[in-house]
């Protein structure tokens, strides 16, 4: 009996060995690795045949997860310069604090690299790419709630969904909207554009739809909607919408039909070849060698709507891999839409009365 019983746990402490093995190669966060070091304790009380000694080891496990769990609630409400929060509450759910987006992201890039799931020049680099994007966002911002499990848990739904903020929303010169792409809301990427966007003066926000990112749904313009009437309550001078991949898909074909509400539109590393002008100023930025959306498609929606086109040397992560370029484009993007705002507004103050 006891050699069934060790034989049966095997399975499971060979699959948390494994798990050690990703975490340690990675290397994993504090975080991930506490939560192996439990998960490997608990299959290792499995294999001890003596009852309290089991009992112990399990015990030792569950009161390391207790304490994990304890210190990731309490550390990562928020960052420094950083919030997340719903319509409904102000400050981030439990379930957004519990994992390091990190460990999530950066194993799911080596996931990519490993199976060849995804073909895209720039995915065998991509999780080291991440890994120092991470820490410089960690060096910015401490310890960062994360909206990605609630998305995948099926609870962004308009007025309920996640929504990421930096900066001074009211005491900006604008707010730069940005929707994410298909694989769900991350705060990484919002982080990324918003040091793009707060050196144009802009304040960012990034609101969470569906995982898989088709913001074009009634469910995702609904969302983008309720963002809209919550950023001009709160007293937004002006908004810009972006969107990257699925999200600047979403981004092209919304923009027309909330024609007015945005002063430029930015689309990354994706475009919708439907979409209609928006009558705004467009900057488009797609990686030269994209191999989920072709360049050949943004660089003609960019050409038909009169925007202006970069195309980067990088697939369909140009964001991260070539941000040294893209954020420089962004923020001059953002400082032209700010310095027209401005003329419009010394305009206005000219015009006699009638």
């Amino acid at each position: 009996m006891r050699t069934l019983a060790w034989v049966l746990s095997l399975p499971p402490l060979l699959a948390a060995v494994a798990f050690l093995a990703v975490l340690a190669t990675t290397p994993a966060t504090p975080t991930g690795l506490a939560y192996g070091v439990a998960v490997l304790l608990l299959a290792a009380a499995g294999t001890l045949a003596r009852r309290e000694a089991r009992r112990r080891l399990a015990l030792a496990a569950v009161a390391l997860l207790a304490l994990t769990v304890g210190l990731r609630v309490g550390l990562a409400a928020g960052g420094r310069h950083l919030r997340l929060g719903t319509a409904l509450d102000s400050t981030s759910r439990w379930i957004d604090r519990v994992l390091d987006e990190e460990d999530l992201a950066v194993n799911g890039a080596r996931a990519l690299a490993w199976t060849g799931f995804v073909r895209d020049p720039d995915v065998p680099g991509l999780a080291a790419v991440m890994r120092g994007a991470y820490g410089r966002m960690r060096a910015a911002e401490g310890a960062t709630p994360s909206p990605v499990v609630a998305t995948y848990a099926g609870l962004e739904a308009p007025g309920e969904s996640d929504t990421v903020e930096i900066g001074d929303v009211a005491g900006s010169e604008g707010v730069l909207v940005f929707l994410h792409g298909y694989a769900g809301s991350f705060t990484l990427p919002c982080w990324v554009v918003s040091r793009a966007a707060a050196e144009a003066g802009f304040a960012t926000v990034c609101p969470a739809t569906r995982w898989v990112g088709d913001w074009w749904s009634a469910d995702g313009e609904a969302t983008l909607r309720g963002t809209v009437a919550d950023l001009r309550r709160r007293g937004a001078r002006r908004l810009v919408l972006a969107g990257l991949s699925n999200g600047g898909i979403g981004a092209s074909l919304l923009a027309p039909r909330l024609r007015g509400a945005f002063d430029g539109l930015i689309v990354l590393s994706g475009a919708s070849p439907s979409a209609a002008p928006p009558s705004v100023p467009v900057l488009a930025i797609q990686g030269a060698h994209d191999a989920q959306i072709p360049a050949e498609v943004v660089r003609a929606y960019a050409a038909r709507v009169g925007g202006r086109y970069l195309s980067l040397d990088a697939g369909h992560f140009a964001l991260l891999v070539r941000e040294d370029q893209a954020s420089p484009a962004i923020t001059a993007f953002l400082s032209a839409r700010r310095g027209e705002a401005r003329e419009l507004d010394r305009s206005a103050r000219r015009e006699p009365t009638p």
